[in-house]
């Protein structure tokens, strides 16, 4: 890379913000030529307004290039496509001024014509933007959305085939997203059967060997990784890789750099790294991965519930109702003042299905009952408030791997409780208004467990204090 000073690329960085304004002015030159076609009765005033459009797209134009040329001067661009992009935005601004001259009557030329010049301007200015945008956002930036059946009349190969496990939880980086492009675009030079410069690209074993010019990936320094770098290079350079075949597509070059900024670890999860806001859209859509972390009833499959179940929770006192149209999920709420051996029974029946569960009120709830609670596997929301739930009973509430809001509003719990909930790995929020909590200890609660917020007035007071 070339060694500039800051104040070239400041100066170049303003060229996508300049290049701007002749592809506008050329635009409303086109389009008056266009009109003017049209409409004889204002083609004099449609000559004047083309003209000034013309010549000041001529100095946008150059402007812009000379900006551009700055911007190039740092390096990192395919040199074949910057050569053209560079001199047909300089033609682009000759014909511009050659376009002025001849619509004002300046320049007079017996075979050219302002109306040919002003189309060959409009070709033109679409093929250099689109040069433009090679260069700033890969060869593929037009394609990379486009529709497969768009894909495969342009020539372009249908997308690999990956295997990606449904959770998200199971994704590795290494295993599920950069080896199948290592095996589809490295692998038919780099592999088993053919291991060109000794490097064999199949393992991450065999990766981390390198080759016969040594490692060719530095953990954390991507640009210092000969893995990258020769995928970077310009096409015709003899170093390039892969040499045959199709190249590695803006998206994978920008996962794969990402991957080794990352550490270059095979053990890598989706789930245990932070994910830009680049890679996301790349792994939405070219691998179908949301790496947004899902609502845990989102993540989980459970099978329709019959409606004689249902019919038979509604008999013995339990309302239940699905989560949506979309979701078996059950919320369940007993409409009782007591909890007897019956509800259970139709409880433990459809164990899989409750969701959230609602017993406030059961001043007889006891620790055999709270037993049965947690043979429910798929618990996020558990409502126990005004109940006769003692610290021991909460103790079991520990089972419940999924828990994410435990309501204890109105009852007797105490500090005991609240060091047992810490346990619990998905909890996010508790409630524990008129319970015998200290404040005190909600206080230290709150500084070991930040993640987790708990609702009560006296612990709102402490923290202003």
């Amino acid at each position: 890379m070339k060694e500039v000073s800051d104040t070239i690329i400041f100066l170049g960085r303003f060229h996508p913000v300049l290049v701007h304004l002749p592809i506008g002015f050329i635009f409303l030159a086109g389009l008056m030529e266009l009109l003017s076609c049209f409409s004889k009765k204002n083609h004099k005033v449609l000559k004047t307004g083309i003209y000034i459009a013309l010549i000041a797209g001529g100095f946008g134009a150059l402007l812009s290039a000379l900006m551009g040329y700055l911007i190039s001067q740092q390096g990192g661009y395919d040199d074949k496509t910057l050569f053209w992009h560079q001199w047909l935005g300089i033609a682009l601004a000759l014909l511009s001024f050659l376009g002025w001259g001849i619509k004002s009557n300046r320049l007079s030329f017996r075979f050219l014509k302002s109306r040919a010049i002003i189309v060959l301007l409009v070709v033109l200015m679409f093929i250099t933007g689109h040069l433009g945008g090679n260069l700033t956002h890969g060869s593929d930036y037009l394609t990379a959305y486009a529709p497969n059946f768009v894909k495969k009349i342009l020539g372009y190969e249908a997308s690999y085939p990956l295997i990606i496990p449904k959770s998200l939880d199971s994704v590795r980086v290494f295993d599920h997203l950069i080896q199948p492009i290592l095996n589809a675009k490295c692998v038919q030079c780099h592999g088993e059967n053919k291991v060109n410069g000794g490097l064999k690209l199949s393992s991450i074993e065999s990766i981390s060997k390198g080759g016969e010019g040594g490692a060719v990936i530095v953990k954390g320094q991507p640009y210092e990784s000969e893995l990258l770098l020769r995928c970077t290079l310009p096409q015709e350079h003899k170093k390039f890789m892969p040499p045959k075949g199709t190249p590695l597509s803006f998206s994978e070059m920008k996962l794969l750099e990402w991957w080794i900024l990352q550490g270059a670890s095979t053990d890598m999860k989706l789930t245990t790294t932070i994910v830009p806001t680049e890679i996301h859209q790349f792994l939405m859509r070219d691998f179908g991965v949301d790496t947004k972390t899902k609502p845990f009833y989102d993540r989980i499959q459970v099978p329709p519930i019959e409606e004689d179940l249902l019919l038979e929770f509604s008999n013995v006192g339990w309302k239940a109702t699905r989560l949506s149209v979309n979701h078996q999920l059950l919320n369940v709420k007993l409409f009782s003042d007591s909890l007897s051996i019956k509800h259970l029974e139709v409880l433990q029946k459809a164990k899989d299905h409750v969701f959230c569960l609602d017993l406030s009120g059961i001043r007889t709830l006891t620790d055999d009952m709270v037993k049965v609670v947690v043979q429910l596997p798929h618990i996020t929301h558990l409502k126990v408030e005004k109940t006769g739930i003692k610290d021991s009973g909460v103790k079991l509430l520990v089972g419940l791997q999924h828990l994410e809001v435990l309501n204890l509003y109105g009852t007797s719990v105490t500090n005991e409780s609240l060091m047992a909930i810490s346990d619990i790995p998905s909890l996010k929020r508790v409630y524990l208004w008129n319970t015998k909590v200290t404040p005190e200890s909600i206080v230290n609660f709150h500084e070991l467990n930040p993640k987790i917020e708990v609702i009560g007035i006296e612990y709102d007071h402490q923290i202003k204090d």
